[in-house]
């Protein structure tokens, strides 16, 4: 019902009229009758089918394939074949991969080019990954965005866990500036979980220092407000230089003398970042609020690592 009445008030950036007249909806419900529900996905990419043949690019929600699977099961049952495992028939991962290649890039005779992109919400119960379902879909998909109820529960969104989620496409990031920040997320959640057990007064300053960095890049870079424009459309030139510079400061030794001290710096860095996101790309706004940043980095007497600095210089 949300989509029915919030779909018509977005306005579509591309043609500024409202998004829903670009958009179609098939929809079942839980109370439909199985056929009904097994056949809507098949419904789905049959149209999205038809307009990449008109040289359209599509985008495919489907929301969500754990319910195509239940209907699957249960028409399986009915028809009283062999089951697989927990009572999902046996050709279960055949029928998924078959749906997520049905998305992909065409060249039409008349030289035109359309696309039909899919994008698949999987629900297991209880946040099992394990589930038969799950893992078909993680085997044939090209992407996965893991979310968190933890994530979700601290108020952070969108609540996309950066360390379950993957993807085997080529990113706006290069893939080894993506690998040093990824380290500093894995360690400082590696000391995060200790800390919960030791305590902050049981932690190294160094290891609190790192602790610090995962913290500034989860909340300046992973986490955005959807109800600002400009912090809800970040394009790939403003990704690239934004994390140019937080491989700067988070690649960086700092002399830094207590915990107190550490915090009260990263506090206030982290603070200086999320202003600069709501100002607009390379306005004078931007260009101030970066003067403020690289003040603070000076007074902090930062002094860049080796490897950020090759990171930096090399572009790679």
């Amino acid at each position: 019902m949300e989509t029915l009445t919030e779909f018509p008030e977005l306005v579509d950036p591309k043609t500024g009229r409202s998004l829903m007249e670009r958009t179609i909806i098939i929809c079942n419900t839980s109370s439909m009758p199985v056929a009904s529900r097994e056949a809507s996905v098949y419904t789905s990419v049959t149209l999205a089918d038809y307009y990449r043949q008109m040289g359209l690019h599509v985008l495919l929600l489907a929301d969500s394939t754990s319910r195509w699977a239940q209907a699957l099961r249960e028409m399986s049952g009915r028809l009283e074949e062999i089951p697989g495992e927990e009572a999902f028939p046996a050709y279960l991962e055949s029928y998924i991969a078959a749906f997520y290649e049905r998305a992909g890039y065409v060249r039409l005779p008349d030289g035109s080019e359309g696309s039909v992109t899919i994008g698949g919400t999987v629900s297991p119960a209880g946040g099992n990954f394990d589930e038969p379902v799950t893992q078909a879909t993680l085997k044939v998909v090209g992407a996965f965005h893991g979310l968190s109820r933890e994530r979700s529960d601290a108020r952070k969104y969108p609540a996309i866990d950066p360390l379950i989620s993957w993807s085997k496409y080529q990113g706006v990031i290069a893939p080894k500036k993506t690998a040093f920040l990824r380290d500093i997320l894995l360690h400082g959640n590696d000391i995060g979980s200790m800390m919960k057990v030791v305590g902050e007064e049981g932690t190294s300053l160094a290891d609190f220092i790192v602790y610090l960095k995962e913290e500034m890049l989860d909340a300046v870079y992973f986490q955005q407000n959807s109800f600002d424009l400009i912090e809800a459309n970040c394009g790939a030139e403003r990704q690239r230089y934004v994390i140019d510079k937080l491989i700067r400061v988070l690649g960086s030794e700092y002399a830094l003398n207590d915990k107190d001290g550490a915090r009260s710096f990263f506090n206030r860095m982290r603070q200086r970042f999320i202003d600069w996101n709501y100002t607009e790309f390379m306005s004078e706004a931007f260009k101030a609020r970066e003067a403020e940043i690289d003040r603070q980095y000076e007074d902090g007497c930062g002094r860049c690592s080796y490897e950020a600095e090759a990171l930096l210089k090399g572009g790679e």
